[in-house]
């Protein structure tokens, strides 16, 4: 919503949006908090250290394995990197809904090969055909290697890890949903010297118990008096409240607010910069950035200990008293506004979506938690004015940097 000089508020309408306006993407998930993906990360360059000297003692030669890029992404987007000439190695967990994948280019496989048959990995073949005696092989050299994996898994509070199959032209076994969030987490090898890849894929599901087991599950509180204070405190905590992330917000006369059409851009006043304020109930609790969670919307904290702030209101505004201002400015088309119009100022914000959590739940939130919302991230944000939704449509950010809404419909 663009603010005049003289401090009212307007609205650019056009039938599409700026070019200079971008849609906010919500195809990355942000399951993975950054505390857990830092958490991983530590065990999982361990694992690498340990990995090399047994596979080197085992190979009888210098083996060296490199922790790489760690990233986030979708089930689907994560499998379709993967090299088409790997080995899928399965690694189960006890649940097959819970299993990992690690895939090895094929070099890597030749190469650990060829020294363990006496050779140099610089004598391995680019390719040929695996013979039952090389999968045997093969099988016990990723023996070696997801019992390393296991030991840091459980470490990390995981379960056990064992090998699953082993396949050259599949997943080994291995599926999730399209759109889990998925760590991909990739490995740099070298064989005497013979460089090659490796990628381990962490689904949600698998990584969940690791999840639930780093989370803070004691904080200090105030003691509330009186001798009934814990159960108090207790009732309190599991409490629902209504948590709602809040995009950006203007105020504006009414008379503004009903020259909204479809087509229109609303520019908010708010940086996208600063991403997204969620509040529980009208208190603030945190700030963070917009992406999704497998199929929902999202938000990952980035700071939770700010002042906290309760969101403005303005005149009172129900659907009934919408409904009329409506049809009276559609009454007086061409006409000037009434001065009641220009003078009841409304507080119109913009929505990512809402959920609910428990009080205590809402209080703990720290940064690199990840709040998910109830709505889809294909479904539109909400333009409300004190309370009431009025309008939908799509989150860009526009040529300035500040957050706008494309709006698509009025309800």
């Amino acid at each position: 919503m663009a603010v005049s000089q003289s401090g009212e508020a307007g609205v650019e309408a056009a039938e599409v949006a700026p070019k200079d306006a971008r849609p906010l993407d919500f195809s990355q998930p942000t399951k993975f908090t950054t505390d857990l993906r830092r958490h991983l990360t530590a065990a999982l360059g361990s694992f690498a250290e340990s990995i090399s000297q047994e596979l080197s003692a085992q190979l009888k030669c210098d083996v060296e394995l490199v922790l790489g890029e760690v990233s986030q992404d979708t089930w689907a987007a994560a499998r379709a990197r993967l090299a088409t000439d790997a080995i899928a190695v399965g690694v189960q967990s006890g649940e097959p809904e819970r299993a990992l994948l690690v895939s090895v280019e094929l070099s890597w496989v030749m190469q650990a090969l060829e020294c363990m048959l006496g050779g140099t990995a610089a004598q391995a073949p680019a390719e040929r055909h695996l013979s039952e005696i090389d999968w045997v092989l093969a099988k016990g050299l990723f023996d070696t290697f997801v019992a390393g994996l296991s030991k840091v898994w459980t470490e990390l509070e995981g379960p056990a890890l064992k090998r699953g199959e082993l396949d050259l032209e599949g997943d080994a076994g291995v599926s999730a949903p399209a759109t889990e969030p998925t760590l991909a987490v990739s490995m740099e090898s070298k064989i005497d010297g013979a460089g090659s890849s490796m990628t381990l894929l962490i689904p949600w599901a698998a990584a969940q118990a690791i999840a639930d087991a780093a989370r803070p599950h004691s904080h200090h509180h105030t003691p509330l008096p009186g001798p009934s204070s814990e159960g108090l405190r207790s009732g309190l905590a599991v409490a629902q409240v209504l948590l709602r992330a809040e995009v950006g917000t203007l105020q504006m006369p009414i008379e503004r607010m009903l020259e909204i059409v479809p087509g229109a851009l609303v520019e908010l006043s708010e940086p996208a910069a600063d991403g997204v304020i969620l509040y529980a109930e009208e208190v603030s609790v945190g700030r963070g950035r917009p992406g999704r969670s497998g199929t929902r919307k999202a938000v990952k904290l980035e700071a939770s200990h700010e002042a906290p702030v309760r969101a403005e209101t303005y005149a009172k505004l129900g659907r009934a008293e919408l409904e009329r201002a409506r049809a009276h400015a559609e009454t007086l088309a061409g006409e000037d506004a009434p001065g009641i119009l220009h003078s009841i100022f409304v507080r119109v914000w913009a929505e990512l979506g809402r959920t609910h959590m428990s009080l205590g739940g809402a209080l703990e939130l720290a940064a690199g938690a990840v709040v998910e919302l109830d709505q889809s991230a294909e479904e539109p944000v909400e333009l409300f004015a004190n309370g009431v939704c009025f309008a939908s449509g799509s989150l860009v950010v526009t040529g300035d940097g500040v957050w706008g809404v494309k709006v698509d419909r009025l309800v």
